[in-house]
């Protein structure tokens, strides 16, 4: 019985791990170089929180800070999910990062990650021609206008590729429309833009309300599992 457990927590930790690199290199799929500004007509200023659920089980919290001003807008993100299994912590991660923005690029960038244990590291700073980034202390320049994952902001799906904020790595993206359908949002339920944008490793759905931005994604984690962003409504 005992083996039996040991070898279910490491499976599920092992799930776990692929899931958050597949996560976060197609979140990092969603936001890099291209035509559409993150501060565009469709970014304003909000405060952004998402409940996080593995299929109907909740494991954590995602919250955005944004703060635009004009053609410039600051942004910050947390994230912090836990995957129990009985009375063990199967899986844990937290995520923070602080960007700036200006005329659509990537200004600068501090972000850290605690990967179930693995740590990382990414700083960077645009320097006019490139951004100049180190990742774990090692250093690599990024060239052009760089874009991380904005999916606050709709324009970010214009875009073919997008720096993944905690390994450093840009990643070609594309995004298909899929039409609009109904998805509860609060207490009602409100008409959303269905997007599917995918990765040569993964698939991720997006839905987007004309009156309230961003309201939720979904992603297929290749395991069986499904990860959502349901987002909470401002009480």
């Amino acid at each position: 019985m005992e083996i039996k457990q040991r070898w279910s927590r490491r499976a599920i930790g092992e799930q776990m791990r692929v899931l958050a690199s597949r996560w976060w290199t197609v979140a990092a799929v969603a936001l890099m170089v291209g035509a559409g500004p993150l501060a565009s007509a469709n970014t304003e200023s909000a405060n952004l929180r998402f409940k996080v659920f593995l299929d109907q089980d909740p494991i954590g919290e995602h919250s955005f800070d944004i703060h635009a001003l004009g053609e410039e807008a600051q942004v910050s993100s947390r994230a912090s999910f836990d995957i129990n299994f009985w009375i063990f912590t199967a899986y844990s991660y937290r995520h923070e990062s602080r960007e700036t923005w200006r005329d659509g690029c990537l200004q600068t960038i501090d972000a850290s990650t605690d990967d179930n244990g693995k740590d990382y590291r990414v700083r960077g700073e645009d320097s006019g021609e490139s951004l100049a980034l180190s990742v774990n202390g090692e250093s690599r320049r990024l060239p052009g206008c760089v874009m991380t994952f904005a999916y606050w902001d709709r324009d970010f799906l214009k875009q073919d590729r997008l720096l993944n904020p905690q390994t450093g790595e840009l990643v070609p993206v594309r995004v298909q429309p899929q039409g609009t359908e109904s998805i509860r949002f609060g207490s009602q339920e409100v008409a959303a833009a269905r997007y599917k944008l995918s990765t040569d490793e993964l698939e991720l759905t997006l839905w987007y309300s004309d009156k309230h931005g961003w309201i939720g994604l979904e992603s297929d984690t290749g395991k069986g599992k499904t990860l959502r962003y349901q987002r909470m409504a401002p009480t």
